[in-house]
């Protein structure tokens, strides 16, 4: 048998955001998860299931095309299944209480217009959102059983994803979903970790950040996140490598004192 043959992936792929040639930059286990990282030692049994990762060599963005057939079910069977709280622990306390902190204490001024939690999950930040005064929040999550449709008729004028980004396959169908929520002057407030620079010379396989069995399948650079805001009508900045946010015209309120880095492409 030739090594042709037993290749399971090509070793290269039009990019997902820009559409420019993306290379093989690693594969891990599909079993890798945040529990690893907790332990500092491999405590999920492995899959044997490769996950094949590229990298853009125009923007840098990072994917696996491993899931891009996979079905809501299929997400709900083998990835946020009974067993995802103990792949990510912070999935129930620390993630929601830690950004309900964030918003309420840096972004005050999101409490005066509606809000939309998208990727909402359990919508535990919603609880936790109204119970420090935001009384205007709706959570929406597609990918669960109960998603409130009801929010789908509304315009809100600030969107939270919260760790959403890194968990879906397609980052301008993602866009598509959020920039319909939006009011005329609304803004998209995320976070997802910005891939390192050198992922290639270090290894995708060696960051914690890439972890399968949690959903983490996309990963975005600065340039990354500024293509996939332009191709939608926005504008991108970063607080830092993990925070960012979207925005049409002017700098949204709750932004302007903070200092950021305007994203380009």
């Amino acid at each position: 048998m030739s090594l042709q043959q037993m290749c399971v992936s090509p070793t290269d792929s039009p990019c997902k955001c820009c559409g420019e040639i993306s290379r093989l930059c690693g594969v891990v286990d599909f079993s890798r998860c945040g529990a690893d990282h907790a332990a500092g030692k491999k405590v999920e049994p492995y899959s044997g299931v490769p996950i094949y990762y590229y990298r853009c060599d125009q923007c840098g963005f990072a994917f696996t095309r491993a899931f891009d057939n996979w079905t809501p079910k299929d997400f709900a069977q083998h990835i946020y299944n009974a067993d995802y709280e103990r792949h990510d622990p912070d999935y129930k306390g620390a993630r929601p209480t830690s950004n309900a902190n964030l918003i309420a204490g840096s972004f005050p001024e999101m409490a005066h217009g509606k809000m939309l939690d998208f990727g909402s999950g359990l919508g535990l930040l919603e609880h936790e959102l109204r119970a420090r005064g935001f009384s205007q929040v709706t959570s929406y999550d597609p990918y669960t059983a109960n998603e409130n449709a009801s929010a789908l008729s509304e315009k809100y004028q600030t969107v939270v994803a919260f760790e959403v980004f890194e968990h879906h396959p397609d980052p301008h169908a993602l866009m598509d979903m959020m920039v319909r929520f939006l009011e005329e002057d609304g803004a998209i407030l995320f976070s997802t970790l910005t891939v390192p620079e050198d992922i290639v010379e270090t290894g995708i396989d060696k960051w914690w950040y890439c972890a399968p069995r949690n959903g983490h399948i996309s990963f975005f650079t600065s340039r990354s996140i500024a293509t996939i805001a332009a191709r939608h009508g926005l504008k991108a900045g970063s607080f830092n490598e993990g925070t960012h946010f979207f925005y049409r015209h002017d700098l949204p309120p709750w932004a302007t004192r903070f200092t950021h880095t305007l994203c380009s492409c």
